[in-house]
């Protein structure tokens, strides 16, 4: 029991040291907030919030875990969407991700430049952001486990969830980029890589069609990798260029 209250109490603490920094990006910024402005805003002591998170990054990677978190568990949860085809319970992931990121817009796009650190922990191919990513993909996953089972679309293995991660990652991308108001109410109409959401679709279920046909994993993981990384490869160097030169001529 006692040890139950422990982890409640702790678990409480790191949700008022996120608030606490949430409010403080939203309006000083990520990079213009010290672990001292949050410490004395989520009233604790600037040592006990080294013991919570060891820097900002970790910080952010928490408000990741959490936010994820929140769309696996309201997807688990929505009766709508277990009798709904795969393309809309993917698209429905995505709108349901951005509503949940919208108010902290500014600070997304922050740490989304961090990451392009190849030191940073909010890099991709750090162990930390791996980890959470990894929680994901296992997740969409059991989605596309579920439609294979159900006849929609052929076995895609690991694949198919591996070229979801790059669809929506160019979504979040262009998300960011985007200034229209309203844009994470309807996602589709946010820009041309969700105007053309029924078109990937589409060629999505042809290619794994054309897999189906084919005789091994290897064929079959090279068509939908090649897929994932066509439609967003080229597109997130773009807006990932057009991030860098927006913040540099801010500065």
């Amino acid at each position: 029991m006692k040890q139950g209250k422990r982890v409640q109490k702790k678990e409480k603490t790191k949700q008022a040291i996120l608030k606490a920094a949430l409010e403080l990006f939203a309006a000083k910024g990520f990079y213009a907030t010290t672990t001292k402005a949050i410490s004395k805003k989520a009233q604790i002591a600037e040592g006990t919030l080294f013991n919570y998170f060891e820097t900002k990054e970790d910080l952010a990677l928490y408000f990741f875990e959490e936010e994820l978190s929140g769309v696996m568990e309201w997807h688990r949860a929505n009766r709508r969407l277990k009798n709904a085809d795969i393309a809309e319970n993917l698209f429905a992931i995505i709108q349901h991700l951005l509503e949940r990121l919208e108010p902290y817009e500014e600070f997304i796009g922050a740490v989304y430049l961090r990451a392009l650190s190849p030191t940073s922990k909010l890099s991709p191919f750090s162990f930390e952001s791996q980890d959470r990513h990894l929680r994901y993909l296992r997740f969409i996953r059991e989605i596309l486990l579920k439609a294979e089972a159900d006849g929609e679309i052929p076995p895609v293995g690991d694949f198919g969830a591996y070229a979801f991660g790059l669809f929506q990652l160019a979504i979040l991308t262009h998300w960011l980029r985007d200034q229209s108001r309203g844009k994470e109410q309807n996602p589709r109409a946010a820009g041309p890589v969700f105007k053309n959401g029924d078109a990937f679709s589409a060629q999505w279920r042809v290619e794994l069609v054309k897999t189906s046909q084919k005789s091994g994993a290897l064929q079959r993981g090279f068509r939908i990798g090649k897929l994932g990384f066509g439609l967003v490869g080229s597109y997130l160097g773009y807006q990932a260029q057009n991030l860098l030169l927006s913040e540099s001529a801010s500065r």
